[in-house]
């Protein structure tokens, strides 16, 4: 991965905020009126070719536009700041759920599904947990793994699944769950949270893909793991700090709630 300048920086960040935002190519006057970088519109093009160049940008064919590759999303990722912070309504809100969700159904499985959905509703994306079990290790067997998915519904709006090739694929890989619970089991030992991005995920049917993953201690009963799943074009900012805020819920709420039924 290449180094950036300060200028190239601003303008790649530029071009994945505003991707994220429109849906569309972004062009340099866009970038200019949004993010009031200085410079001319012939600088920022010139840079955006440099970008190009060095593989962190792309153009569709019949736009003059740029939108981000997966290298473009992993640098900003990588270099982004994501303050771990929510509005303390939202926290108020997540802590207020856990704990109705708790006191309605104390069978873990059932709670876990109802935790998936919050997430889900939340973020408006599909949301997923995995099973807790012992320590995570790959050597665990795959199918003893429960996996709670929800708002499959939400990949219908984005203009990203429209392609009904495309999406008959994700629906498929979604409704086997093997990959997902395999990609799970992974992240869940590498880090307390992560965001996988396109072919990173080392699945054809998830390469139009983000997911951020974040890993939970639910004491005796091992090790969980909730994430989100969505376009590739999700807002890093808002949902990376959430789904951070809601494992360290969970985790808090394990260490004050054993009184599950298994």
């Amino acid at each position: 991965m290449e180094i950036l300048t300060p200028r190239q920086a601003d303008i790649l960040n530029g071009v994945v905020e505003a991707h994220i935002e429109t849906s569309g190519p972004v062009g340099s006057h866009y970038i200019i009126k949004k993010y009031a970088i200085p410079v001319s519109s012939a600088t920022i093009r010139n840079e955006m070719g440099a970008l190009e160049e060095m593989g962190y940008l792309t153009h569709p064919h019949t736009s003059s536009g740029r939108v981000p590759t997966d290298s473009g999303y992993r640098y900003y990722l990588d270099h982004a700041s994501f303050a771990d912070v929510m509005p303390e309504s939202l926290c108020l809100q997540v802590a207020r759920e856990l704990s109705q969700n708790y006191q309605e159904q104390r069978e873990i499985g059932v709670f876990l599904e109802k935790v998936t959905s919050m997430l889900s509703s939340m973020t408006r994306e599909i949301g997923l947990s995995l099973s807790m079990a012992p320590e995570p290790g790959l050597d665990q067997k795959i199918e003893d793994l429960r996996l709670s998915l929800q708002g499959l519904t939400h990949i219908l709006e984005k203009p990203e699944f429209q392609d009904i090739n495309k999406l008959r694929t994700l629906l498929k890989t979604l409704e086997e769950k093997i990959v997902l619970k395999q990609w799970l089991l992974k992240q869940a030992q590498e880090s307390q949270v992560s965001v996988s991005v396109g072919r990173e995920h080392e699945s054809q049917a998830l390469e139009n893909c983000a997911i951020v993953t974040a890993r939970y201690s639910a004491g005796e009963m091992g090790t969980g793991v909730i994430a989100i799943l969505g376009p590739k074009r999700m807002p890093y900012r808002r949902l990376v700090p959430l789904v951070s805020r809601v494992a360290e819920l969970m985790e808090a709420f394990f260490t004050e709630h054993e009184e599950f039924d298994t």
